[in-house]
């Protein structure tokens, strides 16, 4: 299966994640397919129903059977909802999956802010508003006003995503000092959306920063990247700063 039209790169930058991925010495439950025969793992086919790993998208990717990047995508989430869907919460495995969920997430935003990952497209690469006319002409008033509900609610999420997206990408134009202050301000007020990504790097889940603190480091950013008015020294001022807690040594 080729890839659909402008789908080439966004591919090409899906198989490099799929590398990287595979390249972590703790990703290894996640490299093949789950041997639940050997370990008696009797339960594991009627709890996962489309099993998959790592491996096998390689393998699919080297053959071309993908033809979006959000293909792609689709299956490398499975990977990690499969495991958490079938570990229980809080497990071993289970942390491991959502934490490789979220730097998933946030190296995929990535790829969605700089190409068309072909979301709205079928397996086909076909466009799937291509509805036969008889199925959409017969859908009752009441279905059409739920579904403009919907669609309302998801183009305001999605809104939202480009606007975190946007903000991600501008983190990479910004000088040593600057990129320091966002990490100091997420290190003393939400942690928790600091990962480590091998190698000593450290990536921000941005869809995990509260809105109030995003909203601040938005603006703080967005003055650095698009206007003169939007110094270090002046954005620095507007965000209230922690004091820091004394050592107990």
């Amino acid at each position: 299966m080729p890839p659909a039209p402008g789908q080439e790169e966004p591919i090409k930058r899906m198989t490099k994640i799929v590398n990287s991925l595979l390249s972590k010495e703790d990703v290894a439950p996640f490299r093949e397919p789950v041997d639940w025969r050997s370990l008696e793992l009797w339960d594991y086919p009627k709890i996962i129903t489309k099993m998959m790993d790592l491996g096998t998208i390689k393998r699919r990717l080297e053959r071309g059977q993908y033809s979006t990047a959000h293909q792609v995508a689709e299956d490398i989430r499975l990977v990690w909802s499969n495991c958490m869907e079938y570990n229980a919460d809080g497990s071993d495995f289970w942390l491991l999956a959502k934490s490789y969920s979220r730097k998933f997430e946030d190296r995929y935003r990535k790829v969605r802010y700089e190409y068309d990952c072909g979301e709205d497209l079928d397996e086909d690469g076909e466009p799937k508003e291509a509805k036969s006319p008889s199925s959409s002409a017969s859908a009752p008033k009441s279905v059409a006003s739920t579904k403009e509900t919907v669609s309302t609610a998801s183009v305001a999420n999605s809104a939202n995503l480009d606007v975190r997206a946007r903000f991600g990408a501008n983190l990479f134009l910004l000088s040593g000092m600057e990129l320091g202050h966002v990490f100091s301000e997420l290190e003393l007020n939400c942690p928790n959306v600091l990962e480590s990504w091998g190698d000593a790097k450290i990536e921000i889940n941005v869809d995990e920063i509260p809105d109030d603190i995003f909203s601040r480091l938005q603006k703080y950013v967005n003055g650095l990247v698009e206007g003169p008015e939007g110094s270090l020294a002046d954005s620095a001022e507007s965000i209230p700063k922690k004091k820091k807690r004394k050592s107990s040594e």
